[in-house]
This record gives C-alpha cells, structure tokens and sequence, in this order.
C-alpha cells in the first residue's frame, strides 16, 4: 500500500476498556461524539503542490505566483493522534485469500485491521514517549 499526496494511512491501537486501577471505559456511541483515536503511520505520501503569491481583490493570483511543494512530515511508525471522525474508514481483512498476500505483508498490518485513510492536516499531534 502506498499513501498519495498529503494522505496518510494509519492503523488504530485498540481502544482501552479499562483503566490501570480496574475500572471500565465506557466509549460513546453517540454520532457525532468528539474523542480522539491514538494510531500509527503505517505509510505516509511524499506530500502535495500548492500555490503561493499575492491575490487581487476578486482573490484571483495576479502578480509574483509560483508553485510550492510542502512535504509531509509524518514518518512511518510514528504514532500520532487524530479526531476519532478524521478521514475515511478502510477496512482491510487480510483473512480472505489474496493472491498477492505475502509474510511481511502480515507481518505489518497483521491478520485484521481497522485503518484510516487521513490527510496529514487532520492529525492533531505526534505522540513522542
């Protein structure tokens, strides 16, 4: 799998369910509910192309324009934080046979996985511990 752009692909830890002293971690199933999801980059795109330089008053680029490329800055392994809404859901079950399904194919994602396609904008921080 290879992320494009800005996007990265990231595998969700598992939710805790409870606490160090015992007690349980009741998780909201309202939609709409704001949490927070701790994951790791499992691959992350090289970056993306934007435009910079001065706006006329319509906000039309008018003078002194030029293309920028701003790299991602997401490394692979890091673990990150996102809003438990960000992106879109992939679910990937490496269960079923796939003719291209190779030991260290498993060995990065494992059997199951819930995965989350974000663009590096959406994460909120690097988890640095």
């Amino acid at each position: 799998m290879r992320a494009y752009a800005d996007n990265v692909v990231l595998a969700f830890e598992p939710r805790e369910t409870e606490t160090k002293s015992g007690l349980s971690i009741v998780h909201s199933g309202k939609s709409g509910a704001r949490e927070h999801r701790i994951a790791r980059v499992v691959q992350s795109g090289p970056g993306y192309w934007t435009r910079m330089g001065n706006r006329d008053a319509r906000g039309m680029y008018a003078t002194g324009w030029r293309d920028v490329f701003v790299p991602n800055t997401v490394k692979p392994g890091e673990r990150v934080i996102v809003d438990a809404l960000a992106g879109q859901d992939y679910a990937m079950d490496l269960s079923v046979p796939r003719h291209n399904k190779s030991q260290q194919f498993q060995e990065l994602f494992g059997d199951r996985g819930e995965f989350r396609i974000v663009r590096e904008e959406e994460i909120l921080g690097v988890v640095e511990a």
